[in-house]
């Protein structure tokens, strides 16, 4: 599972964040669709393989979440949306919460959360797990539903600061026809691939370079590059950005060597630069992701 229902505050948890958890409780989580316990893997340092949820003893009768696998398969073909409605589960907006652990008289976690977040117990994540939408902490999840569900973009979606509300229009690439620089005067999603070649890191900036951009007589002279500017992140940030960095490149090469579709994308929301077009700046680490897939874009009516 690529997400759980955190036990303890009800908010749902994208694996990858688990990279940046201190401590990860192997108890606090629970499938979101039918609230069976779930158990954090691979989330160590040393683990070679993207943190995932695990539910061991199984799901509970008629959970969506474990169909999910099978209902991808089908979206990478088809449009699954019916008159009725969309049949998983999927991030509707995106809620950025700056959060605080706090354990109360009973030594029980609770979670104070500013910007206005409410505060619940299991009871609470129960209530969530019946909401067929629900709200990203970060823009992974929400990319991951971009990938997995092409022919059903018209789904709404809420991000602050960008006008549009659905994942078709929040999305956007940064290849253009022509292979030009362009400006983006509206904040959107931005995505590209990944350049093979090594990111550029030091105290200051974490910089990558994606393989769109302005190409003359078959030759990238100008790519666009995407900058953080983490001198003042803590170092659990900065690693948590680098290492998904290094795990999207990792998988997009073996990819390759398999002859698979698949390539590392690069999601961003980020500033365009005033001098410099082909420069975004990206100031959140929750506002950053990278997802080795296929990407599908079906042609309109």
């Amino acid at each position: 599972m690529e997400s759980a229902c955190d036990k303890h505050t009800g908010e749902v948890i994208d694996a990858e964040q688990l990279w940046i958890i201190v401590p990860v409780d192997p108890m606090g989580y629970e499938c979101r669709g039918c609230g069976a316990l779930v158990t954090p893997c691979s989330y160590r340092p040393e683990n070679k393989v993207r943190p995932y949820f695990s539910a061991k003893d199984g799901h509970n009768a008629g959970c969506d979440v474990d169909g999910e696998v099978e209902l991808v398969k089908r979206a990478q073909k088809q449009r699954i949306s019916t008159r009725e409605g969309f049949p998983g589960s999927f991030p509707n907006r995106l809620v950025l919460r700056d959060t605080r652990k706090v354990v109360d008289s009973n030594g029980t976690p609770t979670v104070a959360t500013s910007a206005g977040g409410r505060r619940s117990g299991s009871k609470g994540s129960s209530e969530k797990q019946r909401d067929r939408h629900w709200a990203a902490q970060t823009i992974r999840p929400i990319c991951r539903t971009f990938v997995n569900y092409p022919y059903d973009r018209d789904l709404p979606l809420a991000v602050l600061g960008i006008a549009v509300g659905t994942y078709q229009r929040v999305f956007r690439s940064l290849k253009v026809k022509g292979d030009q620089i362009l400006r983006h005067p509206e904040p959107r999603l931005f995505y590209g691939p990944i350049s093979w070649k090594a990111s550029f890191a030091n105290d200051d900036r974490l910089e990558i370079q994606l393989s769109y951009g302005e190409w003359i007589e078959g030759k990238l002279t100008r790519p666009y590059r995407v900058r953080m500017s983490w001198k003042d992140w803590s170092d659990a940030k900065r690693n948590y950005v680098s290492r998904e960095v290094r795990t999207a490149k990792v998988e997009s090469i073996a990819a390759n060597k398999r002859g698979d579709k698949e390539k590392g994308w690069l999601f961003f929301i980020g500033r365009q630069d005033e001098s410099d077009s082909a420069l975004f700046h990206v100031d959140d680490h929750r506002l950053v992701c990278c997802v080795v897939a296929e990407m599908i874009c079906p042609r309109g009516p």
